[in-house]
């Protein structure tokens, strides 16, 4: 525990980085992206986006890549990023700076893993209420969100007047169906012109610890669609679109597993769930 403690800050997130984005996908993204071709004869891509959770903490970071090859992230951490060693060094600029300066000095080996149980290596208590827990949940899916639907603007090409801006988280809910995972969202968007739309989303896991939107579309309030998912966990108030083929997952009469109980999402006293 001491040697751990003792490393620099995020000294593990740089090899989990560079992992979670290897050289081959951010190559891929940016050619098929920048590719007028490719763009002219084919749909819109379904919104994909990265996630890093860096190592010991308690949060993500969210990274989109533009179609110049770019890196954003989210929350904003500097940039754009040119390379994905700038994105590194920025998440252990943020990592560094967020540290406790003091908690962390040497001490006894077991005084640390005491420590350690008890708080967060910025010093925020592992332990916390309900409300806390569901206003940090909220603010983690309007970043993932928020992510997804800059790369959902940029991909239909709406900029300026034209883009949405994320307004309000309303509604979430995982789902799992067959082994496979899957969260439902609603939120507000608004336009320059005060324009506001109601979004729904469908979130899942891809490939290099990627997020995709399988469904990711603009909906009207009075649109029902069906989902067993939502509906068998409460969250009754859950707008989906009328076309039940727009969204994979919902659409089986079963519940979460281990009795259908829901555990309390990206909770800071257990573990992380990535989003």
């Amino acid at each position: 525990c001491q040697d751990h403690v003792a490393e620099p800050p995020s000294a593990r997130s740089v090899s989990y980085l560079s992992i979670l984005l290897g050289t081959t996908t951010l190559k891929d993204t940016a050619t098929s992206s920048s590719s007028p071709q490719a763009v002219a004869e084919t749909p819109p891509p379904k919104p994909t986006i990265y996630v890093n959770d860096p190592p010991d903490w308690y949060f993500s970071i969210y990274i989109r890549i533009d179609r110049s090859g770019f890196f954003h992230t989210y929350p904003h951490l500097g940039g754009p990023f040119k390379s994905l060693k700038e994105v590194e060094k920025a998440i252990e600029s943020y990592l560094h700076d967020k540290r406790h300066k003091t908690l962390w000095n040497e001490q006894a080996g077991d005084e640390i893993i005491i420590r350690k149980a008890l708080y967060w290596p910025d010093g925020r208590t592992r332990k916390c209420s309900d409300e806390h827990v569901v206003e940090f949940t909220r603010e983690q899916m309007s970043l993932m969100l928020q992510a997804l639907l800059d790369k959902y603007n940029e991909d239909r090409n709406l900029v300026g007047d034209l883009a949405y801006e994320f307004k309000d988280f309303l509604h979430y809910q995982t789902i799992c169906e067959d082994y496979k995972w899957y969260k439902h969202f609603n939120f507000t968007t608004k336009t320059k012109d005060g324009i506001e739309d109601l979004f729904f989303a469908e979130v899942t896991k891809g490939a290099d610890d990627a997020l995709v939107a399988n469904c990711f579309c603009k909906i009207e309030s009075n649109e029902n669609g069906h989902c067993y998912g939502c509906i068998n966990h409460g969250i009754t108030d859950m707008k989906h679109p009328n076309k039940a083929d727009a969204y994979s997952g919902g659409h089986l009469n079963v519940y979460l597993p281990f009795g259908g109980c829901r555990r309390r999402p990206n909770t800071w006293t257990g573990s992380k769930e990535d989003v």
